[in-house]
């Protein structure tokens, strides 16, 4: 599951990998020039914190700043030692990827001491753009190499212009067509199916209102949102109501509080209650002739891995319930969207943990005989498994998990432990950079796309 992958890549990420977007860190190093305004770090330590390292080992410490005037954001490295300066600029300059290199792009280097650089970039600041390098071939002014293999990101710098408008981007990979649509920032973006439509909308949650955007037309509807009902259960995602993966003419259901199920009314937008559960909701899904609604929600008090199943019908009557249909590992207490899905009207796809055994970490369950099995993808074979993890430099099954398909089978798009978006090529064997966003998938003509949300977004 995709947030739990964050948590653990986050623990890897803080000691030097940076995400313009995603820092949080509070900066603990010294002030910057006065040039520049600190807006974001994925560091917290500096060079005075060296002595807690071992002394053998040379370390990067990477902050990343906006400029104060002119476009263009600043990357701070220091190290706990002298850097020999014309191999962090060879890292930087081959291993510099952006997202559209037809944009104007360029950078300069300031060495303030042996230990300590600037790297200016400067980027148009009204177009949605992004880049990342890799600062591992930089080796110290002794020829010892910054690499580490325990933390495989943390030399890797990811930039992205801060645009205050959201964006959906579609790219063709093959033909190079490009399209944008203008959006809103958010912290979760869902896919919905939407029967008046052959292509995919994506919802874009709010604190006052959400907006589902056809991807074809851009066209938008404006849900609003109500405050949380009295009971309702807090969670760890930010949004009080979630709505179900499948839109019908007039009509889609929603769970308020992650304890009550409505159908929803798409003119009016009223409300009929279905059920409420005493328990907190992990994810709801609707099937696609939308007689059925399937919920996971807490097996335990504690709010633990363990996740019921109710299978209802569009009246809020029970069909089918079964208790730990669902197993994702997490700490106690965290309330986090549980990724629900169904394959057809009988056959739900319900989370489990990937691994070797489950490289999708995904459950095929069928309803009407009550049957399951592991789900599998053929196409994921031993050599691409050896590409990806040799790419990523760690054995991470949840990249495999997440890989999504060109319709022709040909490419492979995922979000990279860095955060960033990559492309596979099952025919060269390549991989590539795409974009710094929100993965949001294919499109039926072979066109990726994806969302420049300012900052992390969920997409469970």
């Amino acid at each position: 599951m995709r947030y739990l992958t964050v948590i653990v890549l986050a623990a890897a990420m803080l000691a030097g990998c940076q995400e313009a977007n995603t820092a949080e860190q509070m900066d603990t190093s010294p002030p910057p020039p006065s040039a520049t305004l600190q807006t974001a770090t994925a560091t917290p330590a500096t060079p005075s914190s060296a002595e807690s390292l071992n002394p053998e080992e040379p370390f990067l410490y990477i902050e990343q700043m906006k400029s104060l005037g002119g476009n263009g954001q600043v990357v701070q490295v220091k190290s706990n030692t002298d850097i020999d300066k014309a191999s962090l600029e060879s890292a930087l300059e081959k291993s510099l990827q952006t997202s559209d290199p037809q944009t104007a792009f360029s950078y300069t280097m300031e060495w303030e001491s042996p230990r300590f650089v600037q790297i200016r970039l400067q980027m148009d600041e009204d177009t949605a753009f992004s880049g990342t390098f890799n600062l591992d071939e930089a080796n110290t002014a002794d020829g010892r190499s910054y690499a580490s293999t325990e933390q495989p990101y943390r030399n890797t710098v990811v930039v992205s212009s801060l645009t205050d408008q959201g964006s959906i981007h579609f790219k063709g990979i093959v033909s190079g067509t490009e399209r944008m649509i203008p959006v809103w920032n958010t912290g979760w973006v869902k896919t919905v199916d939407n029967q008046e439509y052959s292509v995919p909308s994506f919802l874009f949650y709010g604190q006052e209102e959400h907006h589902l955007v056809q991807a074809m037309t851009g066209r938008e509807l404006t849900i609003p949102a109500s405050p949380p009902e009295e009971g309702a259960y807090g969670n760890d995602y930010g949004y009080s109501e979630m709505y179900s993966d499948r839109f019908y003419p007039g009509y889609t259901y929603m769970v308020s509080g992650n304890k009550t199920l409505y159908r929803v009314d798409l003119k009016d937008f009223s409300r009929k209650k279905l059920h409420v559960f005493d328990k907190p909701v992990y994810g709801m899904s609707s099937s696609p002739d939308g007689t059925r609604i399937a919920v996971l929600y807490a097996h335990d008090d504690y709010i633990g891995p363990g996740a019921d199943l109710l299978v209802l019908d569009q009246k809020g009557n029970m069909l089918l319930s079964r208790e730990n249909a669902a197993f994702l590992s997490h700490s106690d207490g965290f309330l986090f969207v549980y990724p629900l899905a169904w394959e057809d009207n009988s056959v739900l796809i319900l989370p489990a943990d990937n691994g070797e055994s489950s490289l999708l970490g995904k459950i095929r369950f069928d309803t009407s005989k009550g049957t399951s099995d592991v789900m599998r993808d053929e196409r994921i074979t031993e050599q691409i498994k050896k590409d990806i993890w040799a790419h990523e430099r760690q054995q991470d099954y949840y990249v495999l998990s997440a890989l999504t398909w060109s319709p022709d089978g040909r490419f492979a798009a995922y979000t990279s432990g860095t955060g960033t978006i990559r492309l596979y090529d099952k025919q060269e064997r390549t991989i590539t950079f795409v974009a710094a966003g929100v993965l949001l998938g294919w499109m039926p003509d072979g066109t990726l796309a994806w969302a420049d949300v300012r900052g992390h977004a969920y997409t469970f």
